[in-house]
């Protein structure tokens, strides 16, 4: 199983292929990608939904990054910019799918 590079989202109760294509658009947008996983569980399999970085920004990480660099200050900027837009993203959706 992967796990998203960004977060995982838990799936609602209802709406699971409302929420999930919802997702998928609202990433989309930002350059994120979005996949739904049955995960393993004693009692069965539970859905959740992956989020991976955009690839350019995926691997990226300032802390073992030469910050020193105009690229590197680059992409921790737009890594940055990604995340205040993804951050965003899931508080609409927790709002919107996640008030069971």
């Amino acid at each position: 199983m992967r796990l998203g590079t960004y977060t995982t989202f838990d799936a609602p109760t209802k709406n699971i292929d409302e929420a999930i294509e919802w997702l998928k658009n609202e990433f989309y947008k930002i350059g994120g990608t979005v996949r739904k996983i049955n995960n393993p569980h004693d009692f069965g399999k539970y859905p959740s939904f992956e989020v991976d970085f955009p690839s350019d920004i995926e691997g990226f990480d300032e802390d073992l990054e030469d910050m020193d660099d105009p690229e590197n200050e680059k992409l921790a900027e737009k890594k940055d910019d990604w995340q205040e837009k993804a951050d965003e993203i899931e508080k609409e959706y927790n709002k919107k799918f996640m008030q069971d």
